[in-house]
């Protein structure tokens, strides 16, 4: 999870750049030089683009900030109810992350295994599952044995299904990098795990679209079960598709992007593919 903010704060900021003008090299001695404000100067596509998906992922990166903060301060129904406004799925899976670990330690059993099925990014599952050894001790301590037991026995079946899950995501991989997407399709459609598959799908679709077998790609998206795996493909597709020249194909996918921020991605990308061609 941590990788993948990084990666997109690293985008907006690439983008910002590429956006940028450079300096001018000299001024005209006689000329009278004058900074415009901000209200006189019109924002170029790109920037108005940067600046929409640096507003919006702030806002996420701020709400699942608040969720996190909450959820260690132990109010948790505070911390739901900021996540519910999270947009972005990649910062929400964040913030349930932390909501399970607070769930673990003042022994809501139940509702932190819950809230751990619901978190989509396999990291951040993994890393509530790794804080559920806390139901041993502390709080939940007079928790009757066997309802703890059912629980232990739950997160363990989560367990061995992630573990699983992960091992038939890698050998999709090896065959999506083989260029084999008929078989890496076959093989991703059999990962128990949804969150596993949905990524399986997600990678297989970019790579088809990459490849440029836009249909494939697209047909691969559209079994993609997770919003922000889905969200990705739709985003790595109409990426492609406007790098191709295809920018009606590509305008209509990047609509079907759900998550804000990706959507503000695939649809930058289209706009600048569409001047350069105009050009």
């Amino acid at each position: 999870m941590r990788n993948l903010i990084r990666s997109f704060l690293g985008f907006l900021g690439a983008s910002q750049k590429a956006e940028r003008p450079e300096p001018a090299s000299f001024l005209p001695e006689v000329a009278e030089t004058r900074e415009e404000t901000p209200a006189e100067r019109k924002l170029t596509h790109g920037e108005e683009s940067a600046r929409y998906l640096s507003e919006i992922t702030n806002h996420s990166i701020h709400l699942s900030e608040l969720a996190s903060e909450q959820a260690q301060a132990g109010d948790i129904d505070a911390a739901i109810e900021t996540a519910r406004g999270i947009g972005s799925a990649l910062f929400y899976a964040s913030a349930l992350r932390e909501i399970a670990i607070a769930q673990t330690r003042v022994g809501q059993i139940s509702e932190a295994i819950e809230t751990i099925r619901r978190i989509d990014d396999p990291d951040d599952q993994m890393e509530a599952l790794k804080h559920f050894s806390a139901v041993q001790s502390g709080p939940t301590a007079g928790i009757a044995s066997h309802a703890l037991n059912i629980a232990l026995e739950a997160i363990e079946e989560i367990r061995d299904e992630k573990s699983l899950s992960e091992k038939a995501w890698r050998s999709v991989m090896d065959l999506a990098e083989a260029g084999d997407f008929t078989a890496a399709v076959q093989s991703a459609r059999e990962i128990g795990d949804p969150a596993w598959r949905s990524w399986a799908l997600q990678e297989i679709a970019t790579g088809q679209a990459n490849a440029g077998d836009f249909p494939a790609a697209l047909n691969s998206a559209s079994g993609i079960s997770k919003a922000l795996y889905r969200s990705w493909a739709y985003r790595d597709i109409a990426v492609a598709q406007a790098e191709a020249g295809q920018i009606e194909a590509a305008t209509d996918t990047a609509r079907r992007v759900e998550d804000p921020e990706d959507r503000g991605q695939a649809m930058a990308a289209v706009e600048k593919h569409k001047a350069q061609r105009s050009a």
